[in-house]
């Protein structure tokens, strides 16, 4: 746990350092990377090495909420490459009455990777590092009115699962369980 803990801690601060000189995204330009057809450039190596990019997938998605509710549910994913620089997502799922997208990139003049989504029209950005050689993750994002999430997760070449734990000013909302699988190779 202490681990864990000093884990998460140094990912927040690196994530405030990594913040400096970093690309910005609009909701306008959000919504027009996602729009754009996927391509066959060659992706950006540093994105290449995130593990692997399956094109169809099924999430699988539990939320366990501090009261003790829970909500379960399985999701479909599609990825695509945009430009070389940007790697789409696009969850559709039967709770959410509209697809939710991300984008992931590399920041090169920040060094880090950077993940984008928008709700309503506010861009959610997080910050991700990764330990290549283990295969695991953590990240880490604010946004709205003092929602802070928190995960870990681990990748193969068949799953990536992932836990965030999704605080609002500082409490414990949720902890979000989440294991991807792609439905064709």
């Amino acid at each position: 746990m202490n681990r864990t803990l000093t884990l998460i801690l140094v990912i927040v601060f690196l994530a405030h350092i990594a913040g400096w000189g970093q690309e910005q995204m609009t909701p306008a330009r959000f919504r027009e990377i996602v729009v754009l057809p996927g391509d066959n450039l060659p992706l950006n190596p540093k994105l290449a090495t995130t593990g692997p990019l399956w094109t169809n997938t099924t999430v699988s998605i539990s939320l366990k909420y501090r009261d003790g509710k829970t909500f379960a549910e399985n999701a479909t994913e599609t990825t695509k490459t945009v430009g070389g620089k940007y790697v789409v997502t696009t969850v559709r799922s039967t709770f959410s009455k509209q697809p939710m997208d991300s984008i992931l990139t590399y920041d090169e003049k920040a060094s880090t990777y950077k993940v984008w989504a928008l709700l309503g029209e506010t861009i959610v950005e997080g910050r991700i590092v990764y330990d290549f050689q283990k295969k695991v993750y953590a990240l880490n994002s604010a946004y709205g009115s003092g929602v802070t999430e928190l995960g870990v997760g681990s990748y193969s070449d068949t799953e990536n699962s992932s836990r965030t734990l999704i605080f609002t000013n500082g409490l414990l909302l949720c902890e979000r369980i989440s294991t991807t699988k792609p439905t064709n190779k």
